[in-house]
């Protein structure tokens, strides 16, 4: 038994540990916006009903990427929620009262370009001051950078967007306050409040519409065409300008944003662009009123610690859930692999070079005195051999044969040799010898292939055309600018050969 205990405690003390693989990270699919607006969920439900649509805590941001949580390979577009701070109260944060008197209406945080014109002079606009009183029937405007509230006796307000006028009056009496607001262009965030004991009426008239508020929190956007007006919070009616009621839409204030519209819009899609565009224009709005809650968050940063009323206040923003349209971003193709260099070439043995063998120059030997030549023969005329080259020989007998190179040859063979020598070197020298028996025109015939070979130097005898009394020299080959090289005809007196006994001639260039 300790025998079997020893063997176990060596095998366990030997076998190496073994770890669990650490898996290889997840690449996921990268996503980025596809376009700047803010969607409504029910907008894109309706058009897109298969709509791929991630809920907040579905992904996670980088900078300007989003990467969908468990999609290696996701759709092309998807929608993603995110939630945006809505508007914030004008009462700060440590304050439960403004202290405005019930029937004074006031300017508050003013920023950028804010102008005010009052009754009196109503084509005189002037800057405005934080605090401010403005007068019933004062038409306040922003430009470009410009943002601006209106306090109604500290109950309601309403919060001018850039580029936008309007123009603000109230009335209170016992039991009702009235405020109205005639909103010509832009937007107005609009926070009305209802003290106990009192009724209030609180209407934004528009060139399309009239909405009327019960104690609530709505933005109203007047476009050139149509009238939008967005719900956070309460009850809103619109009507038309005539009064026909266009319908009536109420919030909870923990979901989403809810719309009234007027005119409709006549397709889903168109719709869906519509209430895109003035989402959008609120929700990018927003960050640059809310100007409290960035310094209360800015603090909390730092790591300092809020009131209670501090924090009640920030509990108060509502969180607006709107989806963004994602595009899947394709990753750029893989650069091509470097190019290999091709092998070098592995060198080649050297071939030796294929010399033919050099004749031997011909032994010198004694040239005969050159017999008188008859008058009805004259002297041949030569071209100029080439000084580098061994002339080649043909032999014309009596007997009608022709021997080149050693040997009788038929006139085809003696064509075929001499192409394929002239091919090479037409400047290679040729010397025709013929015997005084031989006629005119065999001559002729042998000078001719000679020429037809592509030779320029040929050195052949003279004969004398039959019939002709007195034949004159001939030239058949072009004169070279050097001197003339005459070969004397050494066959004159020499009996003619048979085929069987080839004249001995001086060595010459063998092609085979």
């Amino acid at each position: 038994m300790k025998s079997l205990i020893l063997v176990l405690s060596l095998v366990v003390a030997l076998t190496p540990p073994t770890f669990a693989a650490t898996p290889a990270p997840v690449k996921l699919a990268e996503y980025k916006r596809a376009d700047a607006n803010f969607y409504w969920k029910g907008d894109v439900l309706k058009v897109e009903p298969n709509a791929v649509i991630v809920p907040v805590g579905g992904y996670t941001q980088q900078n300007d990427s989003y990467f969908i949580t468990g999609r290696k390979k996701g759709p092309n577009v998807i929608y993603a929620q995110v939630l945006k701070d809505w508007i914030e109260p004008i009462t700060p944060p440590n304050a439960t009262s403004l202290g405005i008197p019930a029937n004074v209406m006031q300017i508050r945080e003013p920023q950028g370009d804010v102008q005010v014109a009052f009754p009196s002079a109503p084509a005189t606009f002037l800057p405005v001051q934080d605090g401010m009183t403005v007068e019933n029937g004062s038409v306040v405007k922003t430009g470009a950078d410009g943002t601006a509230a209106i306090v109604f006796g500290g109950v309601a307000s309403a919060r001018l967007i850039p580029n936008s006028a309007a123009a603000v009056q109230q009335m209170v009496v016992p039991g009702l306050r009235s405020t109205e607001i005639d909103l010509t262009r832009g937007a107005v965030f609009s926070k009305v409040g209802k003290p106990i004991g009192e009724k209030e009426d609180y209407t934004i008239h528009t060139p399309f519409g009239i909405a009327a508020a019960r104690g609530t929190d709505f933005v109203s956007v007047a476009l050139p065409s149509r009238t939008d007006v967005w719900i956070a919070q309460g009850t809103v009616q619109l009507n038309q300008t005539n009064g026909a009621v266009v319908g009536q839409i109420s919030a909870d204030g923990a979901g989403p944003l809810k719309i009234i519209r007027f005119p409709l819009m006549p397709g889903a899609r168109d719709a869906m662009m519509a209430d895109a565009e003035t989402m959008t224009a609120a929700i990018n709005f927003i960050p640059m009123a809310n100007q409290k809650i960035k310094a209360l968050r800015d603090r909390l940063a730092r790591g300092e610690k809020l009131s209670d009323a501090e924090m009640h206040y920030l509990s108060l923003i509502k969180k607006v859930p709107c989806l963004i349209k994602l595009a899947l971003v394709t990753p750029p193709a893989p650069p091509p692999p470097p190019a290999v260099p091709p092998p070098a070439p592995l060198p080649l043995p050297a071939t030796p070079a294929v010399q033919l063998p050099t004749p031997p120059p011909p032994a010198p030997s004694p040239v005969p005195a050159k017999p008188a030549v008859p008058a009805a023969s004259a002297p041949a005329v030569t071209a100029t051999p080439s000084a580098t080259s061994t002339p080649l020989v043909i032999h014309l007998h009596s007997n009608g044969t022709v021997s080149f190179q050693g040997a009788t040859i038929s006139l085809d063979d003696l064509k075929t040799k001499l192409e394929v020598i002239g091919n090479v070197t037409p400047d290679q020298p040729i010397i025709i010898k013929a015997g005084e028996a031989v006629p005119y025109d065999k001559v002729r015939q042998i000078v001719g292939i000679c020429h037809d070979a592509g030779f320029l130097n040929v050195t052949y005898p003279a004969r004398s055309k039959p019939s002709a009394p007195a034949p004159s020299p001939e030239v058949l080959a072009p004169t070279a600018p050097s001197p003339v090289l005459r070969v004397p005809d050494t066959t004159t007196n020499a009996p003619p050969a048979s085929p069987a006994s080839p004249v001995q001639e001086t060595p010459t260039l063998t092609i085979p």
